[in-house]
């Protein structure tokens, strides 16, 4: 009797989100448009089978100017990573560093720029995606301050 009293106990108990649930405030479609007019799209689908899945661009003038494919899914340690491959560069991987209440900050300090990849849902309407690091010694960053899509019609 105790053993299925505690059994319905333990099955109307929800699971703890994982790594990969809480980093669910990233996905949906965001958009930026820089004095310059350039306008960045990056679109995440939610987490699924333990992983996101991302794409970014940027257009001005007309014309494609960079890409982007970006994964967050656990590494062979099972901690998560951000992999993504640029614009058709080499793929690079960042491991988690820090995740917080609707925060993430992702580290690699191998890599040439950025060392750091950071997301912060500022409202349900606003992500500010950031990227760190040093180049030639110098400390660098550059600031996505993303709005949601607007559905068209």
């Amino acid at each position: 009797m105790i053993g299925s009293i505690l059994a319905l106990a333990l099955a109307a108990t929800p699971a703890a989100p994982s790594d990969i649930d809480k980093l669910g405030f990233i996905g949906g479609c965001w958009t930026l448009t820089r004095p310059n007019g350039a306008k960045i799209e990056e679109q995440w689908l939610a987490p699924a089978g333990g992983a996101m899945i991302g794409m970014s661009r940027t257009v001005r003038d007309g014309k494609l100017r960079e890409f982007e494919f970006m994964r967050i899914l656990p590494a062979s340690d099972g901690k998560l990573q951000y992999v993504a491959i640029p614009s058709g560069q080499p793929e690079a991987a960042f491991p988690v560093k820090a995740i917080g209440d609707n925060t993430v900050t992702f580290e690699n300090p191998q890599h040439d720029f950025p060392q750091r990849i950071l997301y912060r849902l500022v409202d349900k309407d606003t992500l500010v995606a950031r990227i760190e690091g040093s180049v030639g010694g110098q400390a660098r960053s550059a600031d996505f301050p993303y709005k949601r899509c607007q559905p068209s019609n």
